[in-house]
């Protein structure tokens, strides 16, 4: 990311779009959550895409069903990309400096050009793919040398390790809301003032404090393990962006431009979220199974068993999926984050993009009133 906006201008910014695009997309998030949440289930059990939307509008208070949980996800979206994007580009502007103090390693200072002296990189993607497009704060403020690949790659992965090792226990309490709220519904034929009970809604504090009682600190973090690996998903989108940038910007009218129209934007972020999602999502399943507590199938076997659960190591917990259903059982759920990806990831994108334009804009035209 070439932009030279402060990296807390830039965090909020790209929070805030996060946080537009989930609430825009939440619906798919809590069906593909009850989809993942199944994967243990045979086949013929399991509800598609399609089918669990239909399950949950078909109910009375569909509506409360379908934001079940909403509080704590945008809570967790807001607070992650926040400390992603602040720390991402902090960390590469501290790397900016380090590099200028040593002019001796030139990884950072050397950039293509072409004849006109231009560089061929014009179109930058911001970190991690996430975010919109290069800004042309260049134009008025200077300009940030390019990091190498590897040091992208790193600031990418410590950026979401600390960002997502944070949040976690509020995902995995949006992601006990969201699978307990289909409890309810398995229940709510059985005794009436039992299902009363059952009909209030815990906080996002008591649910944290339910979850620490039962499985202490280690509930909390469940999903740690595969939390680990999954931060190589916003460096891998961020390559993949700038793949189809080069590939496809490069070869049309919008090869000169900073930032093209809103459309195509939107499709090259959608695509490269879509197209890193697929080889990492085993691990967001497991990561979802470990959050959750495991599948219906465990209900009634007790806390030592959940417990037990949680220790198994990533390898074991792969195994054993694929042992009950096939390879094919590692993908469940698979079209809903595809899709919930793709409109996520657009709308954040455009969101971000028109906040730092805005911002850029304002600059813009201080520095013309002082000047005048």
């Amino acid at each position: 990311m070439n932009s030279t906006l402060p990296p807390f201008l830039q965090a909020t910014s790209g929070a805030l779009g996060s946080a537009v695009g989930n609430a825009i997309v939440y619906p798919l998030d809590l069906a593909t959550t009850r989809m993942q949440h199944n994967a243990r289930k045979p086949h013929s059990e399991r509800l598609n895409l399609g089918e669990t939307l239909s399950h949950l509008l078909s109910k009375r208070d569909y509506m409360t069903r379908l934001y079940s949980g909403l509080e704590a996800d945008t809570i967790s979206t807001l607070l992650s990309n926040f400390l992603y994007f602040y720390t991402y580009t902090s960390l590469q502007k501290g790397l900016h400096v380090y590099h200028s103090n040593h002019p001796s390693l030139p990884s950072t200072t050397s950039t293509a050009t072409n004849g006109n002296g231009t560089g061929n990189g014009s179109i930058r993607s911001s970190p991690a793919g996430i975010g919109g497009l290069n800004s042309k704060a260049s134009d008025i403020l200077p300009q940030i040398q390019k990091t190498s690949g590897i040091e992208e790659l790193l600031i990418g992965i410590l950026s979401g390790l600390i960002s997502k090792g944070i949040s976690l226990p509020i995902s995995t309490v949006c992601v006990k809301q969201q699978i307990e709220s289909e409890h309810e519904h398995e229940h709510e034929h059985e005794h009436e003032t039992d299902n009363k009970n059952k009909n209030i809604k815990l906080s996002l504090y008591q649910t944290l404090r339910l979850i620490h009682k039962e499985s202490g600190v280690q509930g909390l973090f469940s999903g740690l393990k595969p939390t680990i690996p999954l931060t190589l998903l916003p460096s891998l989108t961020l390559y993949i962006h700038s793949v189809l940038v080069r590939l496809i910007l490069s070869k049309t009218k919008y090869k000169n431009q900073t930032h093209p129209p809103a459309i195509i934007t939107f499709l090259l972020g959608a695509l490269s979220n879509a197209l890193a999602t697929l080889p990492l999502y085993p691990l967001v399943l497991i990561k979802v199974l470990s959050q959750s507590g495991g599948g219906n199938d465990d209900k009634g076997k007790g806390k030592s068993n959940q417990v037990q659960q949680r220790k198994a190591g990533m390898l074991n917990t792969l195994l054993r999926i694929i042992r009950r259903g096939g390879i094919r059982t590692l993908y469940t759920g698979l079209e809903g984050q595809l899709v919930k990806g793709l409109v996520q990831q657009g709308v954040m994108m455009l969101v971000k993009q028109r906040v730092e334009q805005c911002v850029i804009k304002a600059y813009k035209a201080r520095s013309h009133a002082v000047k005048v």
